[in-house]
Protein backbone atom coordinates (compact mmCIF):
# COMPACT_ATOMS: atom_id res chain seq x y z
CA UNK A 1 0.00 0.00 0.00
CA UNK A 2 2.66 2.01 1.01
CA UNK A 3 4.57 1.88 -2.13
CA UNK A 4 1.47 2.77 -4.09
CA UNK A 5 0.98 5.76 -2.45
CA UNK A 6 4.56 6.71 -3.62
CA UNK A 7 3.96 5.81 -7.39
CA UNK A 8 0.69 7.88 -7.04
CA UNK A 9 2.79 11.08 -5.51
CA UNK A 10 5.46 10.37 -8.26
CA UNK A 11 2.64 10.36 -10.82
CA UNK A 12 0.91 13.52 -9.74
CA UNK A 13 4.25 15.41 -9.61
CA UNK A 14 5.40 14.56 -13.18
CA UNK A 15 2.00 15.14 -14.50
CA UNK A 16 1.95 18.11 -13.43
CA UNK A 17 0.43 20.55 -10.18
CA UNK A 18 -3.08 21.78 -10.18
CA UNK A 19 -2.93 25.44 -11.22
CA UNK A 20 -3.90 28.33 -9.53
CA UNK A 21 -7.08 30.32 -10.72
CA UNK A 22 -6.12 32.91 -12.68
CA UNK A 23 -5.95 36.03 -10.90
CA UNK A 24 -7.29 39.39 -13.18
CA UNK A 25 -4.08 41.46 -14.19
CA UNK A 26 -2.85 45.17 -13.58
CA UNK A 27 -0.33 46.43 -16.11
CA UNK A 28 2.05 48.70 -14.41
CA UNK A 29 4.60 50.83 -16.32
CA UNK A 30 7.67 51.77 -14.21
CA UNK A 31 6.89 55.44 -14.41
CA UNK A 32 3.41 55.22 -12.75
CA UNK A 33 4.94 53.49 -10.16
CA UNK A 34 7.12 55.81 -8.97
CA UNK A 35 4.75 58.44 -9.39
CA UNK A 36 2.31 56.23 -7.13
CA UNK A 37 5.28 56.07 -4.97
CA UNK A 38 5.57 59.69 -4.70
CA UNK A 39 1.73 60.23 -3.85
CA UNK A 40 0.88 57.87 -1.35
CA UNK A 41 4.33 55.52 0.05
CA UNK A 42 3.98 56.32 3.35
CA UNK A 43 7.56 57.15 4.39
CA UNK A 44 7.15 59.69 1.95
CA UNK A 45 3.61 61.13 3.55
CA UNK A 46 5.61 61.30 7.00
CA UNK A 47 8.80 62.93 6.02
CA UNK A 48 6.88 65.17 3.58
CA UNK A 49 5.32 67.17 6.97
CA UNK A 50 9.34 67.76 8.45
CA UNK A 51 9.94 70.72 5.89
CA UNK A 52 6.75 72.19 6.84
CA UNK A 53 7.63 71.92 10.05
CA UNK A 54 11.19 73.54 9.78
CA UNK A 55 9.89 76.82 8.05
CA UNK A 56 7.44 77.20 10.90
CA UNK A 57 10.41 76.55 12.94
CA UNK A 58 11.83 79.56 11.60
CA UNK A 59 8.59 81.73 12.28
CA UNK A 60 8.74 80.65 15.56
CA UNK A 61 12.48 82.12 16.23
CA UNK A 62 11.43 85.48 14.52
CA UNK A 63 8.80 85.97 16.48
CA UNK A 64 11.38 86.76 19.43
CA UNK A 65 11.21 90.60 17.74
CA UNK A 66 7.38 90.40 18.11
CA UNK A 67 6.60 93.95 19.94
CA UNK A 68 4.29 93.28 23.09
CA UNK A 69 1.43 95.27 23.91
CA UNK A 70 0.14 95.18 27.69
CA UNK A 71 -2.26 97.24 29.45
CA UNK A 72 -3.16 97.20 33.33
CA UNK A 73 -6.63 98.73 34.66
CA UNK A 74 -6.41 99.11 39.00
CA UNK A 75 -9.31 100.75 41.08
CA UNK A 76 -8.07 101.41 45.54
CA UNK A 77 -9.21 102.37 48.23
CA UNK A 78 -7.32 103.71 51.39
CA UNK A 79 -8.84 104.60 54.58
CA UNK A 80 -7.71 105.92 57.25
CA UNK A 81 -8.24 104.85 61.11
CA UNK A 82 -7.59 108.39 62.84
CA UNK A 83 -9.86 110.13 60.49
CA UNK A 84 -13.78 110.03 60.54
CA UNK A 85 -13.94 110.95 56.52
CA UNK A 86 -14.79 109.01 54.18
CA UNK A 87 -12.02 106.66 51.84
CA UNK A 88 -9.74 107.96 49.61
CA UNK A 89 -10.00 106.47 46.19
CA UNK A 90 -7.39 106.01 43.20
CA UNK A 91 -7.98 104.54 39.39
CA UNK A 92 -5.08 103.70 38.04
CA UNK A 93 -4.80 102.97 34.35
CA UNK A 94 -1.61 102.29 31.92
CA UNK A 95 -0.20 100.88 28.74
CA UNK A 96 2.73 99.43 27.51
CA UNK A 97 4.69 98.94 24.33
CA UNK A 98 7.68 96.65 24.57
CA UNK A 99 10.24 94.44 22.66
CA UNK A 100 13.28 93.36 20.94
CA UNK A 101 15.44 94.70 18.41
CA UNK A 102 17.80 92.44 16.61
CA UNK A 103 21.02 94.10 17.75
CA UNK A 104 19.58 92.74 21.02
CA UNK A 105 18.43 95.75 22.79
CA UNK A 106 15.01 95.95 24.56
CA UNK A 107 12.87 98.99 24.50
CA UNK A 108 9.60 99.96 26.48
CA UNK A 109 7.20 102.47 26.34
CA UNK A 110 4.79 103.00 28.95
CA UNK A 111 1.73 105.53 29.86
CA UNK A 112 0.48 105.91 32.72
CA UNK A 113 -2.23 107.61 35.11
CA UNK A 114 -3.62 107.70 38.41
CA UNK A 115 -6.59 109.85 38.84
CA UNK A 116 -7.16 110.55 42.47
CA UNK A 117 -10.97 111.16 44.47
CA UNK A 118 -9.71 112.58 48.13
CA UNK A 119 -12.62 112.79 49.97
CA UNK A 120 -11.51 115.05 52.47
CA UNK A 121 -10.54 118.13 50.66
CA UNK A 122 -13.34 116.84 48.35
CA UNK A 123 -10.69 117.29 45.53
CA UNK A 124 -9.83 115.13 42.22
CA UNK A 125 -6.24 115.41 40.23
CA UNK A 126 -4.31 113.31 38.08
CA UNK A 127 -1.06 112.24 37.65
CA UNK A 128 0.93 110.24 35.23
CA UNK A 129 3.19 110.65 32.03
CA UNK A 130 5.22 108.51 29.92
CA UNK A 131 8.25 106.77 30.07
CA UNK A 132 10.78 105.42 27.46
CA UNK A 133 13.55 102.62 28.69
CA UNK A 134 16.17 101.12 26.17
CA UNK A 135 18.37 98.52 27.17
CA UNK A 136 21.38 97.90 24.93
CA UNK A 137 23.89 94.80 25.78
CA UNK A 138 27.26 96.14 25.03
CA UNK A 139 29.42 92.29 25.11
CA UNK A 140 27.17 89.55 26.04
CA UNK A 141 23.86 88.99 23.57
CA UNK A 142 25.15 92.13 22.12
CA UNK A 143 24.61 92.90 18.30
CA UNK A 144 22.95 91.16 15.21
CA UNK A 145 24.94 87.56 15.43
CA UNK A 146 24.50 86.72 18.50
CA UNK A 147 20.59 87.76 18.42
CA UNK A 148 20.08 86.14 15.41
CA UNK A 149 21.66 82.73 16.06
CA UNK A 150 18.37 81.13 16.93
CA UNK A 151 16.94 82.24 13.94
CA UNK A 152 19.65 81.01 11.67
CA UNK A 153 19.75 77.63 13.37
CA UNK A 154 16.37 77.43 12.59
CA UNK A 155 16.71 78.41 9.37
CA UNK A 156 19.46 75.36 9.19
CA UNK A 157 17.37 72.98 10.72
CA UNK A 158 14.76 74.16 8.14
CA UNK A 159 17.40 73.22 5.19
CA UNK A 160 18.04 70.00 6.59
CA UNK A 161 14.84 68.99 6.47
CA UNK A 162 14.63 69.70 3.01
CA UNK A 163 17.70 67.82 2.33
CA UNK A 164 16.90 65.03 4.34
CA UNK A 165 13.64 64.75 2.21
CA UNK A 166 14.87 64.92 -0.83
CA UNK A 167 17.37 61.70 0.68
CA UNK A 168 13.79 59.92 1.20
CA UNK A 169 12.72 60.51 -2.24
CA UNK A 170 15.51 59.63 -4.00
CA UNK A 171 15.84 56.47 -1.40
CA UNK A 172 11.77 55.44 -2.20
CA UNK A 173 12.07 55.73 -5.92
CA UNK A 174 15.27 53.60 -6.14
CA UNK A 175 13.44 51.04 -3.85
CA UNK A 176 10.71 51.10 -6.33
CA UNK A 177 12.45 50.78 -9.34
CA UNK A 178 14.79 47.72 -7.68
CA UNK A 179 11.11 46.32 -6.66
CA UNK A 180 9.95 46.74 -10.22
CA UNK A 181 12.77 44.88 -11.60
CA UNK A 182 13.24 42.29 -9.48
CA UNK A 183 9.76 41.76 -10.49
CA UNK A 184 10.59 41.26 -13.85
CA UNK A 185 13.42 39.13 -13.55
CA UNK A 186 10.83 36.47 -11.11
CA UNK A 187 8.30 36.39 -14.09
CA UNK A 188 11.08 36.01 -16.74
CA UNK A 189 12.64 33.57 -14.51
CA UNK A 190 9.34 31.57 -14.06
CA UNK A 191 9.21 31.64 -17.63
CA UNK A 192 12.55 29.66 -17.66
CA UNK A 193 11.90 27.16 -15.62
CA UNK A 194 8.43 26.34 -16.94
CA UNK A 195 9.93 26.18 -20.26
CA UNK A 196 12.57 24.03 -18.67
CA UNK A 197 9.64 21.86 -17.28
CA UNK A 198 8.16 21.56 -20.39
CA UNK A 199 11.54 20.54 -21.60
CA UNK A 200 11.75 17.54 -19.59
CA UNK A 201 8.43 16.55 -19.72
CA UNK A 202 8.36 16.49 -23.49
CA UNK A 203 11.26 14.33 -23.12
CA UNK A 204 9.85 12.04 -20.72
CA UNK A 205 6.76 11.60 -23.17
CA UNK A 206 8.88 10.99 -26.00
CA UNK A 207 10.98 8.68 -23.26
CA UNK A 208 7.98 6.56 -22.90
CA UNK A 209 7.14 5.76 -26.31
CA UNK A 210 10.72 4.50 -27.09
CA UNK A 211 10.45 2.54 -24.46
CA UNK A 212 6.98 0.78 -25.69
CA UNK A 213 8.73 0.16 -28.97
CA UNK A 214 11.56 -1.38 -27.41
CA UNK A 215 14.23 1.68 -28.35
CA UNK A 216 15.02 2.54 -24.74
CA UNK A 217 14.79 0.59 -21.40
CA UNK A 218 12.79 1.68 -18.50
CA UNK A 219 15.56 3.40 -16.27
CA UNK A 220 15.31 6.20 -19.10
CA UNK A 221 11.80 6.56 -18.47
CA UNK A 222 12.79 7.15 -14.80
CA UNK A 223 15.30 9.29 -15.65
CA UNK A 224 13.17 11.91 -17.28
CA UNK A 225 10.63 11.48 -14.50
CA UNK A 226 13.00 12.16 -11.63
CA UNK A 227 13.56 15.46 -13.98
CA UNK A 228 10.81 16.72 -14.40
CA UNK A 229 9.70 16.44 -11.01
CA UNK A 230 13.01 18.34 -9.56
CA UNK A 231 11.78 21.11 -12.30
CA UNK A 232 8.35 21.46 -10.94
CA UNK A 233 9.77 22.33 -7.49
CA UNK A 234 11.56 24.80 -9.21
CA UNK A 235 8.24 26.24 -10.77
CA UNK A 236 6.52 26.06 -7.51
CA UNK A 237 9.49 28.27 -5.86
CA UNK A 238 9.77 30.67 -9.00
CA UNK A 239 5.83 31.07 -9.24
CA UNK A 240 6.32 31.66 -5.02
CA UNK A 241 9.29 34.27 -5.74
CA UNK A 242 6.75 36.33 -8.01
CA UNK A 243 4.39 36.75 -5.25
CA UNK A 244 6.65 38.09 -2.86
CA UNK A 245 8.21 40.64 -5.22
CA UNK A 246 4.44 41.62 -6.29
CA UNK A 247 4.60 42.51 -2.41
CA UNK A 248 7.70 44.30 -2.05
CA UNK A 249 6.29 46.09 -4.85
CA UNK A 250 3.00 46.96 -3.55
CA UNK A 251 3.72 47.78 -0.15
CA UNK A 252 6.04 50.94 -1.77
CA UNK A 253 3.59 52.27 -4.02
CA UNK A 254 0.11 52.13 -1.96
CA UNK A 255 -1.24 52.88 1.32
CA UNK A 256 -2.95 50.32 1.42
CA UNK A 257 -1.54 47.07 0.04
CA UNK A 258 -5.56 45.32 -0.36
CA UNK A 259 -5.46 47.53 -3.21
CA UNK A 260 -4.23 45.26 -5.02
CA UNK A 261 -5.82 42.11 -3.44
CA UNK A 262 -5.86 38.92 -6.03
CA UNK A 263 -4.14 41.00 -8.32
CA UNK A 264 -1.49 39.82 -10.25
CA UNK A 265 0.86 43.10 -11.11
CA UNK A 266 2.19 42.97 -14.65
CA UNK A 267 5.54 44.98 -15.36
CA UNK A 268 4.49 46.96 -18.82
CA UNK A 269 8.38 47.52 -19.26
CA UNK A 270 10.90 45.10 -20.16
CA UNK A 271 14.48 44.89 -19.13
CA UNK A 272 16.57 47.48 -21.00
CA UNK A 273 19.90 47.28 -22.46
CA UNK A 274 21.33 50.51 -21.44
CA UNK A 275 24.82 51.87 -22.28
CA UNK A 276 26.05 54.57 -20.74
CA UNK A 277 29.72 56.35 -20.58
CA UNK A 278 31.16 55.46 -17.22
CA UNK A 279 33.91 58.45 -15.71
CA UNK A 280 34.14 57.92 -11.49
CA UNK A 281 36.16 60.99 -11.54
CA UNK A 282 32.78 63.15 -13.16
CA UNK A 283 30.59 60.92 -11.18
CA UNK A 284 32.61 61.80 -7.93
CA UNK A 285 32.23 65.48 -8.58
CA UNK A 286 28.48 65.15 -9.43
CA UNK A 287 27.78 63.04 -6.20
CA UNK A 288 29.31 66.11 -3.95
CA UNK A 289 27.62 68.57 -5.94
CA UNK A 290 24.07 66.94 -5.99
CA UNK A 291 24.06 64.27 -3.01
CA UNK A 292 21.58 65.04 0.33
CA UNK A 293 23.35 63.45 2.87
CA UNK A 294 26.90 65.08 1.82
CA UNK A 295 24.63 69.01 2.14
CA UNK A 296 22.69 67.36 5.25
CA UNK A 297 26.60 67.13 6.51
CA UNK A 298 27.68 70.68 5.63
CA UNK A 299 24.35 72.38 6.85
CA UNK A 300 25.21 70.16 10.04
CA UNK A 301 28.65 71.77 10.14
CA UNK A 302 27.11 75.40 9.50
CA UNK A 303 25.01 75.00 12.07
CA UNK A 304 27.17 73.87 14.39
CA UNK A 305 29.63 77.19 14.13
CA UNK A 306 26.22 79.12 14.79
CA UNK A 307 26.69 77.36 17.91
CA UNK A 308 29.88 77.96 18.53
CA UNK A 309 29.98 81.33 17.78
CA UNK A 310 26.64 82.00 20.15
CA UNK A 311 28.16 80.32 23.27
CA UNK A 312 31.85 82.04 22.82
CA UNK A 313 29.75 85.61 23.10
CA UNK A 314 27.82 84.39 26.35
CA UNK A 315 31.88 83.81 27.99
CA UNK A 316 31.61 87.71 28.12
CA UNK A 317 30.38 89.83 31.25
CA UNK A 318 26.55 91.65 30.78
CA UNK A 319 27.49 95.12 30.42
CA UNK A 320 24.02 96.72 29.53
CA UNK A 321 23.70 100.26 28.69
CA UNK A 322 20.58 101.76 29.08
CA UNK A 323 18.71 104.38 29.12
CA UNK A 324 15.37 106.52 29.94
CA UNK A 325 13.35 109.21 28.48
CA UNK A 326 9.92 110.33 29.45
CA UNK A 327 7.50 113.40 30.92
CA UNK A 328 5.62 113.66 33.91
CA UNK A 329 2.23 115.28 34.01
CA UNK A 330 -0.10 116.58 36.76
CA UNK A 331 -3.18 118.64 37.52
CA UNK A 332 -3.71 121.03 40.16
CA UNK A 333 -5.76 120.64 42.89
CA UNK A 334 -9.13 121.62 42.26
CA UNK A 335 -12.52 120.70 42.78
CA UNK A 336 -13.67 120.43 39.17
CA UNK A 337 -13.31 117.51 38.31
CA UNK A 338 -13.52 118.60 34.26
CA UNK A 339 -10.68 121.46 34.86
CA UNK A 340 -8.74 119.03 36.77
CA UNK A 341 -8.73 116.65 34.00
CA UNK A 342 -7.92 119.38 31.06
CA UNK A 343 -5.08 120.77 33.09
CA UNK A 344 -3.44 117.30 33.18
CA UNK A 345 -3.43 116.63 29.84
CA UNK A 346 -2.22 120.36 28.99
CA UNK A 347 0.77 119.39 30.77
CA UNK A 348 1.69 116.33 29.33
CA UNK A 349 1.30 117.47 25.83
CA UNK A 350 3.40 120.53 26.98
CA UNK A 351 6.42 118.10 28.12
CA UNK A 352 7.17 121.09 30.54
CA UNK A 353 8.34 118.41 33.39
CA UNK A 354 10.67 116.01 31.35
CA UNK A 355 12.69 112.66 33.62
CA UNK A 356 15.57 110.99 31.87
CA UNK A 357 18.65 108.80 32.86
CA UNK A 358 21.49 106.79 31.44
CA UNK A 359 23.77 104.39 32.98
CA UNK A 360 25.57 100.98 32.99
CA UNK A 361 25.09 97.58 34.49
CA UNK A 362 27.21 95.28 34.82
CA UNK A 363 27.51 91.13 35.82
CA UNK A 364 29.57 88.60 35.68
CA UNK A 365 29.12 85.29 37.12
CA UNK A 366 32.14 83.92 39.15
CA UNK A 367 33.54 80.85 37.54
CA UNK A 368 31.38 80.90 34.79
CA UNK A 369 31.63 77.01 34.56
CA UNK A 370 28.38 76.61 32.69
CA UNK A 371 28.90 79.15 29.91
CA UNK A 372 32.68 77.61 29.77
CA UNK A 373 31.09 74.09 29.33
CA UNK A 374 28.44 74.97 27.24
CA UNK A 375 31.22 76.60 24.69
CA UNK A 376 33.74 73.80 25.24
CA UNK A 377 30.59 71.17 24.00
CA UNK A 378 29.80 73.39 21.18
CA UNK A 379 33.14 73.15 20.05
CA UNK A 380 33.68 69.65 20.52
CA UNK A 381 30.57 69.32 18.63
CA UNK A 382 31.87 71.11 15.64
CA UNK A 383 34.85 68.84 15.61
CA UNK A 384 32.61 65.78 15.25
CA UNK A 385 30.50 67.57 12.66
CA UNK A 386 33.29 68.24 10.14
CA UNK A 387 34.65 64.73 10.85
CA UNK A 388 31.38 63.41 9.85
CA UNK A 389 31.37 65.46 6.92
CA UNK A 390 34.35 63.94 6.24
CA UNK A 391 32.97 60.47 6.97
CA UNK A 392 30.41 60.87 4.61
CA UNK A 393 32.51 62.55 1.73
CA UNK A 394 34.87 59.43 2.21
CA UNK A 395 31.59 56.93 1.63
CA UNK A 396 30.47 59.46 -1.14
CA UNK A 397 33.37 58.18 -2.79
CA UNK A 398 33.56 54.92 -2.30
CA UNK A 399 29.58 54.25 -3.00
CA UNK A 400 30.46 56.10 -6.54
CA UNK A 401 33.06 54.14 -7.37
CA UNK A 402 31.71 50.76 -6.25
CA UNK A 403 28.71 51.96 -8.61
CA UNK A 404 30.25 52.60 -11.29
CA UNK A 405 32.37 49.11 -11.07
CA UNK A 406 29.36 47.01 -10.55
CA UNK A 407 27.83 48.92 -13.88
CA UNK A 408 30.86 47.74 -15.86
CA UNK A 409 31.19 44.18 -13.88
CA UNK A 410 27.03 43.80 -14.79
CA UNK A 411 27.83 44.68 -18.35
CA UNK A 412 30.59 42.27 -18.73
CA UNK A 413 28.17 39.74 -16.83
CA UNK A 414 25.63 40.09 -19.49
CA UNK A 415 28.14 38.97 -22.22
CA UNK A 416 29.73 36.36 -20.59
CA UNK A 417 25.75 34.80 -19.32
CA UNK A 418 24.57 35.75 -23.09
CA UNK A 419 26.85 33.21 -24.82
CA UNK A 420 26.60 30.74 -21.89
CA UNK A 421 23.09 30.29 -22.89
CA UNK A 422 23.94 30.55 -25.92
CA UNK A 423 26.53 27.24 -25.82
CA UNK A 424 24.13 25.41 -23.42
CA UNK A 425 21.88 25.44 -25.92
CA UNK A 426 23.89 24.19 -28.90
CA UNK A 427 25.00 21.68 -26.04
CA UNK A 428 21.52 20.73 -25.60
CA UNK A 429 20.35 20.87 -29.26
CA UNK A 430 23.56 17.87 -29.82
CA UNK A 431 22.60 15.49 -26.74
CA UNK A 432 19.28 15.36 -27.95
CA UNK A 433 20.60 14.10 -31.48
CA UNK A 434 22.53 11.90 -29.56
CA UNK A 435 19.91 10.65 -28.15
CA UNK A 436 17.83 10.17 -30.64
CA UNK A 437 20.87 8.35 -32.52
CA UNK A 438 21.13 5.93 -29.78
CA UNK A 439 24.90 7.59 -28.62
CA UNK A 440 23.55 9.33 -25.12
CA UNK A 441 20.85 8.96 -22.77
CA UNK A 442 18.48 10.79 -21.00
CA UNK A 443 20.32 11.67 -18.04
CA UNK A 444 23.12 13.24 -20.39
CA UNK A 445 19.99 15.05 -22.13
CA UNK A 446 18.40 15.80 -18.62
CA UNK A 447 21.98 17.17 -17.46
CA UNK A 448 21.98 19.76 -20.49
CA UNK A 449 18.63 20.98 -19.91
CA UNK A 450 19.62 22.09 -16.67
CA UNK A 451 22.60 23.61 -17.77
CA UNK A 452 20.92 25.83 -20.31
CA UNK A 453 18.17 26.49 -17.41
CA UNK A 454 20.93 27.47 -15.34
CA UNK A 455 22.32 29.42 -18.34
CA UNK A 456 18.80 31.31 -19.19
CA UNK A 457 18.33 32.56 -15.49
CA UNK A 458 22.08 33.60 -14.91
CA UNK A 459 21.27 36.10 -18.30
CA UNK A 460 18.19 37.21 -17.11
CA UNK A 461 19.96 37.71 -13.54
CA UNK A 462 22.66 39.79 -14.80
CA UNK A 463 20.78 41.84 -17.13
CA UNK A 464 18.38 42.61 -13.98
CA UNK A 465 21.72 43.48 -11.72
CA UNK A 466 22.79 45.47 -14.91
CA UNK A 467 19.63 47.94 -14.65
CA UNK A 468 19.56 47.53 -11.22
CA UNK A 469 22.87 48.90 -11.05
CA UNK A 470 22.14 52.12 -13.17
CA UNK A 471 19.40 53.30 -10.49
CA UNK A 472 22.23 52.57 -7.70
CA UNK A 473 24.64 54.49 -10.52
CA UNK A 474 22.13 57.47 -10.29
CA UNK A 475 21.49 57.28 -6.61
CA UNK A 476 25.01 57.36 -6.18
CA UNK A 477 26.26 60.58 -8.04
CA UNK A 478 22.10 62.06 -6.58
CA UNK A 479 20.74 62.14 -9.77
CA UNK A 480 18.03 60.31 -9.18
CA UNK A 481 15.34 62.55 -9.56
CA UNK A 482 16.64 64.06 -12.74
CA UNK A 483 17.37 61.09 -14.32
CA UNK A 484 13.69 60.19 -13.54
CA UNK A 485 12.36 63.87 -14.76
CA UNK A 486 10.71 64.37 -11.10
CA UNK A 487 10.77 67.77 -9.58
CA UNK A 488 8.99 69.27 -6.36
CA UNK A 489 9.09 71.99 -3.97
CA UNK A 490 10.70 70.02 -0.59
CA UNK A 491 9.74 73.07 1.18
CA UNK A 492 5.73 72.63 0.78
Amino acid sequence: MKFCCVLLLAGATVTGFAAEPTRPQKVLPMADCVERALQNNLDIQVNRLQPQIGRWGVVSQQGVYDPVLSGSLSYQEDTDPLLPQPTDKFLRAGIDLGGRLPTGATYDIGVSETRTDLELASTRNYTGGWLLTVTQPLLKNAWFASNSAAIRIARKNHQIAQDDFVRQVMDTVSAVQNAYYELMFARENYKAKLEDLNSAKALLAENRKRVEVGVLSPLDVTQAEAGAAEREEAVVVADRAIRDAENVLKRLITQDVSEFAGHELVPADSLAFEMVELDVTRSTRTALAQRPEYALAKAACDKQNITVQFQRNQLWPQVDLFGTYGNNARSALTTNATASFNNYVSNLADSDAPVWSVGIAVSYPLGSRTDRANYRIARLQSTQAVLDLKRVEQNIVVEVDNAVGKVATNLKRIEATRAAARLAEESLKAEQQKLRAGTSTSFLVLQAQAQLATARSAEIRARTDYDKSLVALARAEGNTLTKNKIVFDPGR
